[in-house]
């Protein structure tokens, strides 16, 4: 679909404005959601669409027993329009239904975090026998990952292999680290952990899913599209790939909030134990605090989708969308929305939206762009700037543009003297340029400020190399 066709779908069907769900009566006597409030936020969504270049998404939060959005904006990938019933992907963010699932199971003595894997499994290699089950939940066990291996390529092609197939697979590999010494991203736990559920209580994770969230929460649109697809073998459905609904969304959050699948406070006080707490990973949950409110769930699929739930306020987001280069828009639009619901103030504009369509601008509008935006601090959230000139003059220099990347450099070096990264960008440009002595002075200026930067080394030494030649030439 091109871009002119989607422009066309987005104004036949949006974006739409966010409606109340009257009917949102289930038979677990969920309150019914009040009339839509006036959030800033939702007003400034078509333009956020713009400005980080996403054609549609499906948006939901939820306050108390209150639902105060769930709806779509703008066209699927397909041109089909976003709706409350549309569904969408969530990903990783799938851990959030595993975390609930774990924190259930663990309140009801089903499966006990401490206790090792070799108690759960009689054929579980030497090394992993003291290691607990929690550790399967925050990346920590050092168990190795499956994904990445040749064999995984077969058995995800083959609709009959299961867990059972992964854990053969990973289990007679040694450890990739010391059992709590890292966390660091692997599937194959939350692999481990299905294989246990499955000969403990002879369950899918998915039936587990039913029972305590979807069944209860009367979520009747989200589900693993493998279990009724038999072309699909059904894997590590607790790590990701969960699809949903904004209205869905909704019913799952109105459920936390009334008790229907857990107590918020059970919830959160789990997640924070220390024990299960790896920085800011827990349990299926990545810990957030924004403003001082404590926030937990979790993003998923290069942040195409995004759940974030303040336990203390009751409050829950989610936002999701099927555009793969969206520029982390499900991310940021949380946040906002978390923000202004919390604390009943509109939160500032992202700065990306001052600088809509930056790629087809020269470097010097880039720049002038940005200092009008920097007038209004009141109006636009400038805390990422770096990053986002950052982004922007590396988006130049894939165009060849190099002139422009270069003033845009230039400007995050003036607005970030002190930080190596806008010297070392700067001087990658330079060097483009054609104008190594430039280049050089910046990658010195990289050391004098981060002395052990091996690339702004590396680069010098390069230079050096270089111009004695230029200078004979």
């Amino acid at each position: 679909m091109s871009k002119d066709q989607k422009a066309r779908a987005r104004s036949k069907f949006g974006p739409r404005g966010s409606s109340c769900l009257t009917s949102f009566l289930t038979a677990t006597a969920l309150v019914g959601c009040a009339a839509a409030p006036n959030l800033s936020t939702v007003r400034q969504i078509p333009d956020l669409m713009t400005a980080f270049e996403v054609d549609g998404l499906a948006v939901t939060a939820v306050a108390g027993d209150d639902v105060l959005v769930s709806e779509g904006f703008g066209v699927k990938a397909n041109g089909d329009a976003y709706t409350p019933t549309t569904k969408c992907g969530l990903y990783s963010a799938t851990k959030v239904l595993a975390s609930l699932t774990y924190a259930k199971l663990s309140g009801e003595g089903v499966v006990n975090l401490e206790t090792g894997l070799g108690e759960y499994l009689v054929d579980a290699p030497s090394d992993w026998q003291a290691i607990p089950f929690f550790r399967l939940l925050n990346h920590s066990s050092g168990i190795t990952m499956a994904v990445n291996k040749p064999e995984f390529g077969t058995i995800a092609s083959e609709p009959s292999s299961t867990n059972e197939d992964i854990y053969r697979l990973i289990r007679g590999a040694p450890l990739d680290f010391n059992p709590g010494e890292f966390s660091r991203y692997r599937q194959s736990g939350y692999a481990v952990g299905e294989v246990i559920l499955a000969r403990k209580l002879g369950l899918t994770f998915d039936a587990l899913v039913d029972r305590y969230i979807t069944v209860p929460a009367g979520m009747t649109n989200t589900s693993h599209p493998s279990v009724t697809d038999e072309t699909q073998p059904s894997l590590i459905l607790s790590a990701g790939g969960y699809q949903t609904t904004a209205e869905d969304m909704s019913r799952l959050f109105l459920g936390l909030n009334t008790g229907v699948i857990i107590d918020p406070e059970d919830w959160k006080e789990l997640l924070l134990d220390e024990r299960y707490l790896f920085d800011d990973y827990s349990l299926g949950s990545v810990i957030d605090s924004r403003n001082s409110i404590l926030t937990v769930g979790h993003s998923g699929g290069g942040a195409r989708a995004n759940i974030r739930y303040a336990p203390d306020q009751k409050v829950g987001v989610m936002v999701c969308t099927d555009d793969t280069f969206n520029n982390w828009l499900a991310i940021t639009l949380a946040n906002m929305l978390i923000d202004e619901i919390t604390s009943g103030e509109p939160p500032k504009t992202p700065l990306l939206v001052a600088l809509a369509g930056y790629s087809t601008m020269s470097g010097e509008d880039v720049v002038e762009a940005y200092r009008a935006a920097a007038r209004q601090g009141e109006r636009y959230d400038l805390s990422n700037s770096e990053g986002l000139l950052n982004a922007i003059g590396y988006d130049f220099l894939a165009q060849e543009k190099v002139e422009d990347a270069i003033e845009v450099f230039s400007l995050n070096t003036e607005l970030f003297p002190l930080s190596a990264n806008t010297h070392d960008s700067l001087g990658e440009a330079l060097l483009a340029a054609d104008r190594p002595e430039d280049a050089l002075a910046e990658f010195k200026r990289v050391l004098e400020l981060d002395p052990k930067n091996s690339h702004a080394r590396e680069m010098i030494e390069r230079i050096k190399a270089i111009l004695p030649s230029r200078q004979e030439g």
